[in-house]
């Protein structure tokens, strides 16, 4: 190793760089909300740390962390050249936008992918496809028109456009989400062994990248569908990410998606998730909204807590758990109030 005094601290220069760590954290950038009910107790959006989303397929991982994107990017000084980023491998950027548009309008997001807008609507997409325009939220990715026409990304790419983006165009990144890391370009593999290796890499990879240029930054995994099916409590722990176990060694912090009405064959609408504990709580019943999020790790501090909210899908929203119908309620009073 070269400068092999720069790994070398004696007791003097660790109390120094000590203390001089805890006076940054007092005048750092605040953490941020993830906007997700009841959850800022447990989990903030924190620079230099790297959070991990596990999840099975269609539970909601891409719209969840398009949902953290949107309520982190309004919490950023953008007047002072802070943005948020976007990486999305799953959907095209087109795709992205139009979950942000159907957010910010409310016009149900079947109507935006089909171009199915009224006349009556017109005019709040076009607003809200204005209001987008002044968000410091960013987006890497490909556009429907060159999708098939350029590889998919490697974390390497990835870090090199943040690179281009601080230094060429003079922002600060306070956060980053990729979405999601199965779908990160790696070299092709005729091995399962070679596979997890490379996963593996990636995951280093997104380690480094998070130390190098410190936002806070976001990881969706794909779980092991054998271990979803081989339990009829299917939230996803974080030792059940596809293809490596440098996820749970990379990740700060963790919490996990799981929608047990998509769980047809073990969970029915209506039956009882969680018991009523006391007079304050509720009781949790599975409905097709109801989403439960526990949070898997944590340093210092507890882990194992479960929270239910509702997931809208057709607005992209989170929002406390047994309200989508009165959200969806007021929304609909609100738009017709325009």
């Amino acid at each position: 190793m070269n400068n092999i005094e720069k790994v070398i601290f004696d007791p003097p220069t660790l109390a120094s760089r000590t203390t001089h760590s805890i006076q940054n954290a007092k005048t750092d950038a605040p953490s941020l909300s993830l906007g997700i009910p009841n959850m800022d107790d447990f989990v903030m959006a924190r620079k230099n740390k790297v959070i991990g989303i596990p999840a099975d397929t269609s539970q909601g991982k891409t719209s969840v962390m398009s949902f953290i994107a949107r309520n982190m990017a309004g919490q950023i000084n953008a007047e002072a050249g802070e943005i948020g980023v976007y990486v999305t491998w799953e959907d095209t950027v087109e795709d992205f936008g139009i979950n942000d548009i159907a957010n910010l309008s409310k016009i149900p997001l079947a109507s935006l992918y089909h171009g199915d807008v009224k006349e009556h609507e017109f005019k709040r997409m076009l607003s809200a496809a204005s209001q987008r325009a002044q968000s410091p939220l960013w987006v890497i990715g490909q556009s429907e028109d060159s999708s098939h026409l350029t590889p998919r990304l490697t974390m390497t790419d990835v870090c090199e456009a943040i690179d281009h983006i601080v230094n060429k165009q003079n922002k600060v990144v306070r956060f980053v989400l990729l979405d999601y890391l199965q779908r990160i370009s790696r070299e092709d593999t005729r091995s399962e062994r070679e596979s997890r290796l490379q996963f593996s890499a990636v995951m280093d990879k997104i380690g480094e990248f998070a130390k190098s240029f410190h936002p806070a930054t976001f990881i969706a995994s794909q779980v092991s569908r054998s271990k979803v099916e081989a339990h009829k409590w299917r939230q996803p722990q974080i030792h059940w990410a596809m293809e490596t176990a440098n996820f749970e060694h990379t990740c700060d912090g963790a919490f996990s998606l799981w929608m047990p009405s998509k769980s047809k064959d073990v969970w029915k609408d209506g039956d009882c998730l969680y018991e009523k504990q006391n007079p304050n709580d509720k009781a949790i019943y599975v409905r097709k909204e109801t989403m439960l999020i526990e949070i898997l790790k944590q340093k210092k501090a507890e882990t194992g807590q479960v929270k239910a909210v509702d997931f809208l899908p057709e607005y992209n929203m989170l929002v406390p758990y047994d309200t989508a119908d009165e959200v969806r309620k007021q929304i609909k009073d609100e738009v017709q109030n325009v």
